[in-house]
């Protein structure tokens, strides 16, 4: 048990809850907030993990973005990509050297977001991910809008709910219980 130096009244707070629900594909005015360089699960590699707020559009202030970079890996392919994306990243918010990630915080840049995929396994829902970096050096960057249309996220392949429960739907629109092949 732990004791709390004064007593909290629930009462006393917004407890309004949001919807969490992942940020609609986009231009968004961005920042790094947060950043950590942690080692890959192997432990043989670096990854940097940075939370991404928005600024702009104005609606989604304040809503997070999570990426992580590859720095460091046993597979050339997964680190190249991984500095690839870095190095994008970089370039977007104007740093050319980087020897702390915190060198990388609060410095606006501008990004396309997108709706990722979601896993292999069907365990993870597709998740928003920074799909490109524009850049100021080439005076392309766009102003921070959401896209007139957004993509359906699919189902995950493990959500066995929605296959079961259109059988028995075109049953009882049937005009009746369905007969189970083994009953009589």
């Amino acid at each position: 048990m732990a004791r709390l130096s004064t007593t909290f009244n629930a009462q006393d707070h917004d407890t309004t809850q949001s919807d969490y629900a992942e940020l609609p594909n986009g231009v968004y005015k961005l920042e790094i907030e947060a950043s950590d360089v942690v080692p890959t699960k192997a432990g043989t590699g670096t990854i940097l993990k940075t939370t991404m707020s928005v600024i702009e559009p104005e609606q989604y202030k304040g809503r997070k973005l999570f990426s992580t970079f590859n720095l460091e890996n046993q597979n050339p392919v997964a680190q190249e990509i991984g500095q690839k994306a870095f190095a994008s990243l970089c370039r977007a918010i104007g740093v050319s050297e980087v020897n702390d990630s915190e060198d990388l915080h609060f410095h606006a840049f501008t990004a396309k977001i997108g709706l990722g995929k979601p896993s292999k396994d069907g365990q993870h829902p597709a998740r928003a991910e920074v799909k490109r970096y524009y850049f100021e050096d080439e005076g392309n960057v766009p102003e921070p809008a959401v896209d007139a249309v957004q993509p359906t996220p699919a189902a995950p392949a493990n959500d066995n709910r929605q296959a079961a429960a259109r059988p028995a739907a075109a049953a009882a629109s049937a005009g009746g219980a369905r007969k189970n092949p083994w009953s009589k």
